[in-house]
C-alpha cells in the first residue's frame, strides 16, 4: 500500500461501497447472479406460463411530445407510435402466437401509445390508471403507483399463462430499479411468495427476429 495517498484509499473505499449498494438496490427482486435469462431462452420459457411480462410501448414519433396534461381521448395531445412502432407491435404479437406463449390479462397505461401497442400486439387490453406515466405524477402519487406496480408484478397469472403489462420506462425503473431503455423491450418477472423475482429481458429486435424465424419453419 506504500505510496498510495490516504485520500485515494478513501475514494476507492467509497466507490466500492456505492457499487455494492447499487447492486443490492433491488434486493429480493432480482434472480441470484448467474440465473438471469435473456433472449430466445427466456421467450421459450414463457410457454410454460407463470410470468408477468412488462413491455415498454413500441417505437414512437420522436418529433411528437405529450402536452402537460394529455387528453387520453385525443391522441393528438400525446406522443404516438410511429409506422415502425406499429409494425414492431404486430411482430411482437406474432412472435407470441408462433412461439405458443399463452396470455392471461393484458393491462396498459391509458396513453395512446401503450393502448395501441397492446391492441396491435395482443388484440386486447384493459386500461389501468396505475400504469399512468410516472413522470407526469407528483412525488406522492409516483410512490403509490410504484407500490401498486410491485403488487402487479407479485400477482400470479392464471395457470399456464402470462400477464402482460404495457407501460413506460420510468414506472418500472422507479418500482424495481430495472430500466427498459429501448422502446418495445420487455422485462420478465416471476411472482411468488408475496413478491417477485426478476428473470431477464427480451429486446424488441429479438421479438421481431423470433417472429420471422418461427413463421419460416
Amino acid at each position: 500500500m506504500r505510496g498510495i495517498e490516504p485520500k485515494t484509499l478513501l475514494f476507492c473505499f467509497v466507490a466500492s461501497l456505492v457499487i455494492a449498494l447499487g447492486a443490492s438496490a433491488v434486493s429480493g427482486q432480482e434472480s441470484p447472479k448467474g440465473q438471469i435469462v435473456r433472449g430466445q431462452q427466456l421467450a421459450e420459457a414463457l410457454r410454460a406460463g407463470g410470468y408477468v411480462v412488462y413491455f415498454r410501448h413500441a417505437a414512437t414519433n420522436s418529433d411528437q411530445v405529450d402536452v402537460e396534461k394529455p387528453d387520453f381521448a385525443r391522441c393528438e395531445t400525446q406522443r404516438n407510435l410511429s409506422a415502425d412502432g406499429r409494425r414492431m407491435a404486430r411482430l411482437i404479437g406474432g412472435a407470441f402466437k408462433t412461439l405458443g406463449i399463452r396470455i392471461d390479462k393484458v393491462l396498459s397505461s391509458p396513453y395512446c401509445r401503450t393502448v395501441e401497442t397492446a391492441q396491435l400486439a395482443f388484440e386486447r387490453n384493459e386500461v389501468s390508471p396505475l400504469l399512468y406515466f410516472a413522470v407526469g405524477v407528483e412525488k406522492e402519487g409516483r410512490a403509490r403507483r410504484s407500490q401498486k406496480l410491485r403488487e402487479m408484478l407479485s400477482t400470479p397469472p392464471a395457470a399456464n399463462s402470462n400477464t402482460i403489462l404495457v407501460g413506460h420506462n420510468a414506472n418500472l425503473k422507479e418500482a424495481t430499479g430495472v430500466w427498459p431503455k429501448k422502446e418495445g423491450d420487455s422485462h420478465v418477472f416471476r411472482p411468488g411468495a408475496g413478491g417477485f423475482v426478476y428473470i431477464g429481458d427480451v429486446t424488441a429486435e429479438e421479438w421481431v427476429r423470433f417472429s420471422g424465424a418461427a413463421a419460416a419453419r
